[in-house]
């Protein structure tokens, strides 16, 4: 996990308060157009459902024995607030070790990733990514981090920031405790700057992906299905997925909802996550590509 931790609403002054954005481009987003040969890359986003997508998957791939690739990964950087240290594998590291031969043969890639994934195969690569509401993917990172770790002193570059967006565009690169960048990058300062995209960033980013989805629609596993079948007119099993939520108890969702009710708690998540909250709704209300 990254750098979910909250803040403290009752000091709205202390919050960086950027504009209100708007998707100001006309419809339909600049999604990739959809390559037949392409390497499809399901972007795990963190608490957006992914794990259910990723399980399914893996199923899905054994049945039609399509070669995949997951990209998993845990790291915790000395001084991480994440707990000891432990073994560092970065998510890409076991695929930049296969020989080019190796990841010519892949035909999926999916997981929690850094950036770079591209840069790995000959053929095109298109990326997939599920969305949600932007508050609420925060409240089930803080509750499951606060579940599973020790969680002490609140850095500033824990505050969540367009978290969705900053993952589109540079994977977990930016997200501490997650991904280690090379030794002369580890300070505070390379991860306070969290690369929160703009939104002319991020439509460029947009253009590596040829399918947006959100968490809230019944139909994103279908959605995910009808692009398989597009891309491998010829697999036998059909792709069939269920959510299976990681709820978290109930006590613990209520003391988190409690003490972060205020207007001007949501008024500044609203301003902090305008980004992501923009493009989450613009992906809701107009529907996906493919």
């Amino acid at each position: 996990m990254g750098c979910p931790v909250g803040f403290n609403a009752s000091s709205p002054a202390s919050f960086p308060t950027p504009p209100v954005v708007q998707l100001t481009h006309s419809l339909p987003l600049p999604y990739a157009t959809f390559d037949p040969d392409a390497v499809l890359n399901f972007v795990h986003v963190p608490k957006t459902g992914g794990s259910s997508l990723e399980q399914c998957l893996q199923a899905w791939c054994a049945r039609n024995e399509v070669r995949c690739f997951h990209t998993f990964h845990h790291a915790r950087p000395p001084g991480s607030w994440l707990g000891s240290l432990t073994t560092v594998r970065n998510g890409l590291d076991k695929l930049r070790a296969l020989t080019q031969g190796e990841r010519d043969e892949i035909r999926i890639v999916y997981g929690h990733q850094e950036s770079g994934v591209h840069e790995l195969f000959a053929r095109p690569v298109q990326s997939v990514a599920v969305l949600r509401e932007p508050t609420e993917r925060w409240f089930s990172e803080l509750a499951f981090v606060t579940r599973h770790t020790r969680v002490g002193p609140v850095p500033p570059e824990c505050l969540p920031r367009n978290e969705m967006a900053t993952y589109l565009c540079h994977g977990s690169d930016f997200r501490k405790g997650e991904i280690v960048p090379p030794q002369e990058l580890r300070t505070e300062a390379h991860y306070a700057q969290r690369r929160a995209p703009t939104v002319p960033q991020l439509y460029d980013c947009l253009r590596r992906y040829v399918l947006l989805l959100t968490a809230e629609g019944d139909d994103h596993f279908e959605a995910v299905a009808r692009l398989l079948e597009r891309r491998f007119p010829h697999a036998t099993a059909k792709f069939v997925c269920n959510e299976h939520k990681n709820v978290s108890p109930l006590a613990q969702k209520a003391l988190l909802r409690a003490n972060r009710s205020s207007s001007a708690f949501a008024d500044e998540m609203a301003r902090m996550n305008a980004i992501d909250l923009a493009l989450w709704r613009h992906v809701n209300q107009h529907g996906s590509q493919v």
